[in-house]
């Protein structure tokens, strides 16, 4: 005997409902023949993300730009604004609302509508009723019934029409099985979803541009493992703790995330005895795409996120970005590469990473910054060097001691 599906899956037909989540997506819409393969990967993340929740919500079916689904059980204000966190915060989701069903039938309508509207414009100063009307096959037009509902809010609760700048607005979508009554459109933060693109790697130091790279490449589909480098016991422990809430932070995006941390001291112990201090960050970022790459020949991973954004730091310059990338035939893709601090700190802030980024922590990048770096380097002189260094060994050594943590 099969396993029953959960609350999420697809029902082979569409039931009377109480009430709905409307999920609006945009770009997905424009994938043509691979929109069905898009869509799927963002009804999984949805049943990884709200599986705490599936006792209460059921997909019920995707039509046009839009997935249904069913609310088939009482959520309270906190579940609900848990549902709302967990939506807004979901790549490929455009916008969404959750909407009261009701029958097609002009005076139930309005009955409704003035029950929906009970508790939520007593203290407003004004407000619109917004009616588009689907099904063209009813006997009243978009205007009569908006002018009806609106005439019937305030005649009950006496707030004033307002068309222009209301400070409430009820909206009412007229469909031939059912109507739907809502009140409040929430944004999402659109793109594709988690998954749809594949697998990366992502470089997650304790600053403040690697999360945003990060949170940008899931944007566009990638689901990220993070790689994390440190210097500890010569850096603070602190650093990593301050790391791992960085990656729960950007969890939430994808339905958790692992992150691995890879120790690098005695790497950066033999590049310091063994080559010249100038080449000493670039040797080091180096070893980072190296180790990136052994953990990727065990995956189906086939990209790394840096937070690289050109010329910010000495190692970012064309000429070193290039020494440093030389060494790996994984794919590194910077989506802050040129872009400005200003945007990156605003775009922190917007996802919910830049406090914690600006609090103090030792790098393992920082603490190893020579006096004069190379900014120009020669691919010719950074290899000299790099065979001056074990390398195999040291990354053997490195990847022995890593360790795993789901965040």
């Amino acid at each position: 005997m099969k396993a029953p599906k959960n609350n999420l899956s697809l029902p082979a037909k569409i039931e009377s409902m109480n009430e709905l989540v409307i999920i609006n997506f945009e770009e997905i819409y424009l994938k043509g023949e691979n929109r069905s393969f898009f869509i799927k990967k963002l009804k999984e993340q949805l049943q990884k993300k709200l599986k705490p929740f599936q006792h209460l919500l059921r997909i019920q079916r995707v039509r046009g730009g839009s997935i249904f689904m069913e609310i088939t059980g009482n959520i309270d204000e906190q579940t609900r604004e848990d549902i709302r966190r967990i939506l807004k915060t979901t790549p490929g989701i455009t916008q969404f609302y959750f909407v009261k069903t009701v029958k097609t039938e002009k005076e139930t309508i309005i009955k409704e509508a003035l029950a929906y509207t009970r508790g939520k414009i007593e203290d407003k100063d004004s407000f619109r009723v917004t009616v588009k009307r689907i099904d063209k096959n009813q006997p009243f037009t978009s205007r009569e019934l908006a002018a009806d509902i609106g005439a019937a809010i305030v005649a009950r609760f006496g707030t004033k029409v307002n068309l222009t700048g209301p400070d409430w607005t009820l909206y009412v979508k007229v469909r031939p099985e059912q109507t739907f009554i809502y009140s409040e459109i929430e944004q999402g933060i659109g793109g594709l979803p988690v998954g749809s693109s594949g697998k990366a790697l992502a470089f997650l130091s304790g600053g403040i541009d690697s999360p945003v790279a990060a949170y940008m490449a899931m944007v566009r589909g990638l689901h990220l493992t993070a790689l994390h480098f440190h210097s500890v016991p010569k850096t603070s422990p602190k650093s990593i703790e301050k790391v791992e809430k960085l990656a729960g932070i950007l969890g939430s995006y994808q339905g958790g995330m692992r992150l691995l941390l890879v120790p690098v001291l005695e790497i950066q112990q033999e590049i310091a005895r063994k080559t010249r201090s100038k080449f000493r960050l670039i040797l080091l970022r180096r070893f980072m795409y190296k180790i990136a790459s052994e953990i990727a020949r065990e995956t189906d991973i086939k990209a790394v996120i840096t937070g690289d954004s050109l010329g910010q730091v000495a190692s970012q310059t064309l000429e070193n970005l290039l020494a440093i990338r030389a060494v790996t035939d994984m794919l590194p893709i910077s989506p802050l590469i040129a872009l400005d601090k200003k945007f990156i700190i605003r775009k922190a802030r917007e996802i919910g990473t830049y406090d914690i980024s600006i609090l103090p922590h030792d790098d393992a990048c920082a603490m190893f910054t020579p006096e004069r770096p190379e900014t120009r380097a020669k691919l010719e002189e950074v290899e000299r060097e790099w065979n001056r260094l074990d390398h195999e060994k040291l990354i053997r050594q490195a990847l022995g001691k890593t360790e795993s943590r789901l965040c």
